[in-house]
């Protein structure tokens, strides 16, 4: 059977999966064999790492790290692995989004093992191109679409894996709940041009808009829970363990 391919945003999405082996490829190796790229925030990134994946031998996809709730339902560290990621229309007007739908026997499995240790939702996932993070805005997008979370990847990913016919999953935790308004300078941390900078950067970032302080204390908690649900779903989940074949229904 061939590696499955995981494309994370961000380095501590990438850490819960374990133990990984850089290769000279600029992709990392997980102990299971499967193949792992930390792409960088938002769609493009994300869409470059998944055929870099693919070229490199990947025979399945699974897009894997946090999400901003839209329900208002779901709690911090909720389990997310939706039947179907939407997009919206890039034309103006009211076009429908465009739904990709996820590979049912590899998500049901992954579910089914999480399952007796937390909840998981299966809604639809939302794909932002642009950050979402006032919580009137997710109150909006969950009224006008239905999805119960919102990325700014999967849709990418599972657009690479239709165009190779390949089995395709996202599993997704909740990081900020829907009634959260993420803190500016986080949004600025989280921008495409500076998703790579150093740890320093980020840090200055951060304690350089004290008004943002108390949030970013709240956060903090809700990113130890994320994380931790995180290093669960990947211990008890085997996500990584794609079905045999190029079965995506």
């Amino acid at each position: 059977m061939s590696a499955t391919g995981v494309v994370a945003a961000l380095e501590f999405e990438a850490e819960s999966l374990g133990t990984r082996r850089h290769r000279a490829d600029g992709l990392c190796g997980l102990r299971d064999g499967s193949l792992l790229s930390v792409s960088g925030v938002g769609g493009d990134s994300a869409a470059r790492a998944a055929r870099e994946l693919v070229a490199a031998g990947a025979g399945a996809l699974l897009s894997w790290g946090v999400a901003g709730a839209l329900d208002p339902g779901l709690g911090c560290g909720a389990v997310l692995l939706p039947a179907e990621v939407l997009r919206p229309a890039s034309a103006a007007g009211p076009l429908p989004p465009q739904r990709f739908a996820t590979c049912r026997t590899w998500r049901e499995r992954v579910a089914a093992a999480l399952q007796p240790h937390a909840p998981v939702a299966a809604g639809a996932l939302l794909t932002s191109a642009s950050p979402v993070a006032a919580a009137e805005l997710k109150t909006r997008l969950f009224q006008d679409t239905g999805a119960v979370a919102v990325d700014m990847e999967s849709a990418a990913v599972a657009q690479v894996a239709a165009e190779h016919a390949l089995p395709f999953i996202t599993l997704r935790v909740v990081l900020d709940t829907a009634s959260v308004s993420l803190p500016g300078s986080v949004m600025r941390t989280l921008e495409p041009g500076n998703a790579r900078r150093s740890g320093l950067w980020r840090a200055f970032a951060l304690v350089s808009a004290p008004a943002d302080w108390g949030a970013l204390l709240r956060l903090a908690a809700a990113y130890r829970l994320a994380r931790r649900a995180l290093l669960e779903c990947a211990r008890r989940g085997d996500p990584t363990a794609a079905p045999a074949g190029r079965e995506g229904g």
